[in-house]
């Protein structure tokens, strides 16, 4: 098929329909994505080939890779990043060293065993990150830690690239102290990024009020990124995570933005590594598939299990997580095209191909293993609770928080009110009819147990329109149905709250335009006497607050479905 929206519409249309039959088995969708580029690539019915797609999947993976290091926590990284340290040190030279030792047994090169060993070391932080949330367990030690190692491995990419190249020189690739330049020149670009360029080219861009520039510039960053880490041998994955890393600071204004392209260039992504997946390699070299396949993920289980509980996880919950870092993952694929692409050597290709094969097969697998961690992973409490009572939880007790935990506790409501600063809370303990639970509310794990139901309504008092839109997508998660107030401090943030699924919105500037006129036309007329336009001004306002309504309505055009008081 050699029209350019040929491929791109064949692997579009068989992706979606095999996506609506592996998501109604609960399968999720990547799986659709893989059959459908094996089903219509070269090894089957040749309806798509590899080059036909190559940019978009390029880009594909470049925006996924950005949406990993935009969704990275920093912070929260940083209080584990002792144990996380240990435990991907310990996963990652395990496998590597038992892979080359188990590849000496059979005649390879330990140069070679150890390329194919760090190859296999690293896992899908994608399908680890659809697993915890599957299950619930992303804020939750367990996941964090699971989470934190698959992103340390990513990190680790670009030292491993730079110190296998001594070792392993395949193909044309820059020198390695060009790579170690580039290594050092990517953090110290992702510095400066995060903490000074992106915050002040996100603020010139809100303030020209066109939202598509915000994708443009996420999207060009992203890829921008990618291309320079790939001209310098690093591949352009490294570059792509750091730029999403860059982002992170403002990953809830720019995660909506990206998100629906980053989920089209998906498709192609997955599709493009269906692709090379072929049935003939697979028919004439079905042992070494199926060892390696079955090798790589009970070695890496074995292995990760083994770091986590070696900095004091649970056994269940290691052997659990263990599993879930048992996948072959998206970087193994790169790492593999940049240690072998552009080799002649017969023996080198048939290896690259054992390593794609098992990579597309580990995804394909994942939905079974990801079934069976859940069953050494702890439960959250939240899953077993099904049942809506009446409760209403107000997060947040700042001036706002306190005028409506009094108004609603006038009303004979029954009250849940989470906040992290006790101080804030004491007032209102042993109040009856009023609960009070220390912490964050986006803990529902912690604070739904005590209600022993869903509430009927959730309020986001504090005016951190960031925050609440995170809070509110778990809350989204926990109930579809949850109804959610939240308050914006200024109207461009309206939008981010609604995507995240809050029902009504507070907008802080709209509130004031409502209160400025009547506040004005009082300041006017205690002011002495002036001159002929200050007492038109004054009639001018009385005339505005005496049709207060209709200011109402021209800031409820602007802002439909959005609630002006509460």
């Amino acid at each position: 098929m050699d029209d350019g929206f040929g491929p791109l519409v064949v692997l579009l249309l068989l992706g979606s329909a095999l996506a609506v039959l592996t998501t109604r088995l609960r399968l999720g969708a990547l799986p659709a994505y893989l059959i459908a580029g094996a089903v219509a690539g070269p090894g089957l019915l040749g309806l798509v080939h590899e080059e036909q797609v190559a940019p978009l999947a390029s880009a594909g993976a470049a925006l996924l890779l950005f949406a990993l290091g935009l969704d990275m926590d920093l912070v929260a990284m940083a209080r584990r990043a002792r144990t996380v340290g240990i435990a991907t040190t310990v996963q990652i030279t395990l496998t590597m060293a038992v892979v080359a030792l188990v590849g000496g047994l059979f005649g390879m090169s330990w140069q070679l065993g150890l390329a194919l060993g760090a190859c296999l070391a690293m896992s899908s932080s994608l399908v680890i990150l659809r697993a915890l949330d599957e299950h619930r367990l992303r804020g939750k030690e367990e996941g964090q830690m699971a989470l934190g190692i698959s992103l340390a491995q990513d990190v680790a990419l670009g030292p491993m690239l730079v110190a296998l190249s001594f070792i392993l020189p395949v193909g044309a690739r820059p020198a390695s102290w060009i790579m170690a330049l580039g290594i050092v020149g990517l953090l110290s670009g992702t510095v400066l990024l995060r903490l000074v360029l992106v915050p002040a080219l996100l603020a010139r861009v809100r303030q020209s009020q066109v939202a598509e520039l915000q994708v443009a510039l996420a999207v060009a960053v992203a890829l921008g990124a990618a291309w320079a880490t790939k001209t310098v041998g690093l591949g352009e994955a490294v570059g792509a995570f750091c730029a999403g890393l860059a982002f992170g600071r403002d990953r809830q204004t720019v995660a909506p933005a990206v998100e629906p392209l980053q989920g089209l260039t998906a498709i192609f992504f997955f599709a493009a590594t269906g692709l090379l997946f072929s049935p003939t390699f697979v028919g004439a070299h079905p042992l070494a598939v199926i060892g390696m396949l079955l090798g790589s993920i009970l070695l890496k289980s074995a292995i990760a299990g083994f770091a986590l509980r070696l900095v004091g996880m649970p056994l269940r919950s290691a052997i659990g997580c263990g599993l879930l870092l048992g996948n072959v993952g998206e970087f193994s694929i790169i790492l593999a095209g940049n240690l072998f692409t552009g080799s002649t050597d017969p023996a080198l290709r048939e290896l690259h191909q054992l390593i794609l094969t098992t990579c597309v097969l580990s995804f394909l697998g994942m939905p079974a293993v990801t079934w069976l961690a859940g069953r050494f992973l702890p439960r959250p409490r939240s899953v077993l609770i099904e049942e809506h009572g009446e409760t209403v939880v107000i997060a947040g007790l700042g001036p706002v928080g306190n005028t409506v935990v009094q108004t609603l506790h006038a009303q004979g409501l029954p009250l849940m009110l989470v906040d992290r600063n006790d101080h804030l809370l004491s007032p209102w303990r042993g109040i009856a009819g009023i609960r009070c639970h220390q912490g964050r509310i986006e803990d529902m794990d912690d604070w739904l147990p005590a209600l022993a139901h869903h509430p009927s309504l959730v309020v986001l008092t504090y005016p951190i329109a960031d925050t609440s839109a995170l809070v509110a997508g778990r809350l989204r998660e926990l109930d579809p149905h949850l109804v959610i107030v939240a308050r914006a401090p200024y109207e461009s943030q309206i939008a981010i709250l609604e995507r995240a699924g809050v029902r009504h919105v507070i907008c802080d500037e709209h509130e004031t335009a409502r209160a400025l006129l009547p506040l004005l036309q009082r300041a006017l007329a205690q002011a002495p006497n002036g001159s002929g336009r200050m007492r038109a001004t004054q009639r001018a306002l009385q005339r505005l607050v005496a049709t207060q309504p209709n200011l109402d309505d021209e800031l409820d055009k602007t802002a439909p479905n959005r609630s002006s008081a509460l």
